[in-house]
């Protein structure tokens, strides 16, 4: 669900029924004996195959092989390194996409015919997404990360979207209780830090659908602090996902410029993205994972994920 969490604004624009779609196999998925964790799983197999996740999978096969058809495996087979899992990711990539399509006109009958599964990982949420431990996030590349701020703010807007989803607005209550707590950790003046022990800075494009569908999480004055600390700190090529490195991903760009109330702030996070389509030197289809000091592609090239450009739509 990492690929496809990042696409769904084009979707929610064009054919909001599509997020559900992409949420159905996972749901079918997670619903069979062999996988029994308390959270969402990261994918269904690998491209054509739905074989089940293979995400994290202690055997690795190579790009001309097939993994084995772990969907018809029994409960309690050892298949999968919890190490490599993405559990706070997906709990929330799951309860947003289902919210946000149903809040875009999608059928809503999909999210209660797999009801248990939803109220098994916004518990997940409740009880670990608040200080999420060491773990990945859809940013994996960077490696683990422990006290993760952005994938805090996703178990946030996640538990928020459950409420929703469900009817249930003491959950919604639940996500303003936590939206609060974090603030008084990271604060509301911006540079808002990537941990929340307060090491490094980083985007907080998480926060996108708190916005977009009207959550109530975080006040205006928290987005337009946000988003302005962020225009110091934007290279030739776009602003860096984080602190870590001078990297950045085109599509968490457009999320986090999405979230700015000032118009003049927008732009500015975007034009970047534009002058790397002009001036890169990587031949190339539009990679979304490039360095914004050289404008060259670091390694992933026409993704989906790239359906994110049109958060700006949204």
């Amino acid at each position: 669900m990492c690929g496809c969490y990042p696409s769904i604004p084009v979707f929610l624009h064009f054919a909001p029924e599509l997020v559900n779609a992409l949420c159905r196999p996972v749901l079918e998925f997670a619903s069979m004996p062999v996988w029994t964790d308390d959270f969402a799983p990261h994918d269904v197999g690998r491209y054509p195959l739905a074989t089940g996740q293979v995400y994290a999978a202690r055997k690795h096969v190579g790009p001309t092989e097939c993994y084995p058809p772990y969907y018809l495996c029994p409960a309690g087979t050892d298949i999968w390194d919890p190490a490599y899992q993405m559990p706070v990711e997906e709990c929330g990539n799951m309860l947003i996409m289902l919210e946000a399509a149903r809040s875009y006109g999608a059928d809503a009958a999909l999210a209660q015919q797999y009801r248990p599964l939803l109220d098994t990982w916004v518990k997940y949420l409740l009880q670990y997404g608040e200080d999420p431990a060491e773990q990945l996030c859809t940013d994996d590349f960077a490696g683990h990360l422990a006290h993760n701020v952005n994938l805090a703010a996703k178990a946030i807007v996640g538990v928020a979207c459950y409420g929703r989803l469900t009817g249930q607005p003491e959950y919604q209550d639940k996500a303003r209780a936590m939206a609060a707590r974090l603030r008084e950790k990271i604060g509301e003046g911006g540079d808002t830090p990537l941990t929340l022990d307060g090491q490094g800075w980083s985007m907080k494009y998480n926060l996108l659908w708190d916005r977009v569908l009207g959550l109530g999480l975080m006040p205006e004055s928290f987005y337009a602090a946000e988003t302005a600390s962020y225009l110091p700190r934007i290279e030739r090529y776009g602003l860096p996902l984080d602190s870590r490195a001078s990297y950045t991903k085109s599509d968490w760009i457009c999320w986090t410029a999405a979230m700015a109330p000032d118009p003049a702030v927008r732009a500015a996070l975007i034009a970047p993205v534009a002058r790397v389509l002009r001036e890169t030197t990587s031949r190339v289809p539009f990679s979304d994972w490039y360095d914004t000091k050289t404008g060259r592609y670091e390694h992933f090239i026409a993704r989906s994920v790239q359906g994110g450009l049109y958060a700006l739509l949204l």
